[in-house]
């Protein structure tokens, strides 16, 4: 029991980890979908800065993702952009990472930027590089969220272990 604790608290250290990239021009900036942890504003603010003229935004809960929609319906899209959302199918991060494939393959892109939080990061990277031949560059917001910081470690020790008998790695 000790060592399974020590192990998750190895692990959840490990997540914590900066694992992204910096932020380099792109053919999109790919939003994963996710909680209102700043990813959103993260991802609209790395195409104002003019890293990609595309956002990709992930919306698989349509209406019931409030932050998503806005950027989705227009409310908060960013200026003299191209904003695409998409519902990926399965629902997972495997799903996006095959629906960014998609487009990208339809739009000829080459590289794209990644928004998610910091301990989905890595996991999220190995999907998509998985999933595609693009230049996946993983761009992480800042703030991560310790209090959910157990869901987190939870959820991607459950993610990576799906993932391998899925076959995704």
């Amino acid at each position: 029991m000790v060592v399974a604790a020590l192990a998750l608290t190895a692990w959840g250290a490990f997540l914590l980890q900066p694992h992204g990239d910096e932020p380099v021009r792109a053919d999109a900036v790919v939003m994963l979908a996710g909680a209102d942890d700043g990813r959103h504003l993260y991802a609209r603010d790395l195409v104002e800065a003019g890293y990609a003229d595309t956002l990709l935004v992930s919306n698989p809960g349509g209406n019931s993702e409030t932050v998503a929609r806005r950027l989705c319906t227009g409310i908060a899209r960013p200026p003299d952009a191209e904003v695409v959302c998409f519902s990926p199918e399965p629902r997972t991060t495997w799903g996006e990472a095959l629906e960014v494939d998609a487009i990208a393959r339809a739009r000829g892109w080459e590289r794209v930027l990644v928004v998610t939080n910091r301990p989905h990061t890595l996991r999220a990277g190995t999907w998509m590089r998985s999933a595609t031949d693009l230049d996946v560059r993983m761009t992480p917001i800042d703030r991560v969220d310790r209090a959910m910081l157990p869901v987190h470690l939870v959820w991607e020790v459950a993610g990576w272990i799906k993932g391998r008998v899925n076959g995704h790695w």
